[in-house]
C-alpha cells in the first residue's frame, strides 16, 4: 500500500560569512532574537539547548495583530558549524510536528545554506512556511551581513518606486539579468532584487501607497545614519527640507525621505539594531 508523500520545501541561500558565524546566529537565543521572526514581530524570546535531545522555543508576538506566537521542538542532529536538524511545531497546533534540516556548506570566503522543511500537514502549511521562511532568511542575511559593522554614511539600499511592477522586473530583467524574490507585506507585495546570490536592490509598488498617486517612476538611495530624526534637524539647518517625516518600518529600520537644496531626494535609515 502506498503511502501519500508530505510535501516539502528547500531554500539555498549563499551569504557573505563563514559558516561558524552562521551556525552561531542559529544556535546563540542572543543572536536568534535580533534576527529571527518575519517582519512585524516584537519581544522576540529565545531559548536553545543546543545538544542531541535538547529543546528549543521561540516566541514572539505581531505588532499589528498582536497575535502571539510560539514555536518550538527538539534537536535531533547536531554537528557544529554544519548541520541542525530539529522538530519543528507551533504551540497552537501541536499534533503538527514537521521536521527542519539546516546545512552549513563551505563555499570560498562564504557560506552555502541549505534549509531542507519537510513532513507538513498539508500544501497550505507548506507555502505558508515558504513565505515565511523567505521573510526570516532575508533578515539573517541583513543580520551577518551587517553586524559589529557603523554603517553610518553609507549607501545601504537602492529602491525603484514604480507603478508598473511587472514592466520593470521585465526591463530590468532583460538589459542587467537580475532576478526577483517576491517579499509579501501586509498590503502588497515587495519585491528584492538579485544579482546571482546577493540582493542588490528593491521594487516598490506605489499603488500600495496612497501619497504616491502622480508621483512618476524614481530610484530612491538609502543612506544609513546614527539618529535619523537628529539628521532630519541638521537637513533643515543645511537648507534641506523634509519630504516625509521619520517612520518606522518593523524589522527593517525608522527612515526619513529629504530633499537637498538643489531638489534631489535622499531616504535617510537608521537600521534596528542587528
Amino acid at each position: 500500500m502506498l503511502t501519500a508523500t508530505k510535501p516539502s520545501l528547500t531554500i539555498n541561500r549563499r551569504l557573505k560569512v563563514p559558516p561558524a558565524r552562521v551556525y552561531a546566529a542559529w544556535t546563540d537565543p542572543q543572536q536568534l532574537v535580533k534576527w529571527f521572526g518575519p517582519p512585524g514581530q516584537r519581544d522576540m524570546v529565545t531559548e536553545a539547548d543546543v545538544r542531541v535531545g535538547g529543546r528549543y522555543m521561540i516566541r514572539s508576538y505581531s505588532i499589528d495583530s498582536g497575535e502571539k506566537n510560539q514555536v518550538g521542538g527538539v534537536y535531533r542532529e547536531v554537528v557544529p558549524d554544519r548541520k541542525l536538524v530539529f522538530t519543528w511545531a507551533w504551540h497552537s497546533m501541536p499534533e503538527r510536528e514537521s521536521l527542519v534540516t539546516l546545512e552549513f556548506k563551505p563555499d570560498g570566503d562564504g557560506t552555502l545554506l541549505t534549509l531542507h522543511h519537510e513532513q507538513f500537514f498539508d500544501e497550505p502549511a507548506r507555502d505558508r512556511h515558504n513565505q515565511g521562511w523567505n521573510a526570516v532568511l532575508v533578515k539573517l542575511e541583513t543580520y551577518l551581513h551587517t553586524a559589529g559593522e557603523t554603517p553610518h554614511g553609507k549607501f545601504v539600499w537602492n529602491e525603484l518606486n514604480t507603478h508598473d511592477v511587472e514592466a520593470a522586473k521585465r526591463f530590468l530583467g532583460t538589459t542587467l539579468g537580475w532576478t526577483f524574490e517576491a517579499m509579501p507585506m501586509p498590503t502588497f507585495t515587495y519585491w528584492s532584487i538579485r544579482k546571482g546570490d546577493e540582493r542588490v536592490g528593491g521594487i516598490f509598488d506605489m499603488n500600495a501607497e496612497p501619497r504616491c498617486a502622480g508621483v512618476p517612476e524614481h530610484w530612491m538611495s538609502y543612506v544609513a545614519v546614527d539618529d535619523v530624526d537628529a539628521r532630519l534637524k541638521m537637513v533643515r539647518i543645511a537648507g534641506g527640507k523634509e519630504i516625509r517625516a521619520p517612520f518606522d518600518v518593523p524589522g527593517v529600520g525608522r527612515i526619513a525621505i529629504v530633499q537637498q537644496p538643489g531638489g534631489a531626494a535622499l531616504a535617510m535609515i537608521t537600521p534596528k539594531p542587528i
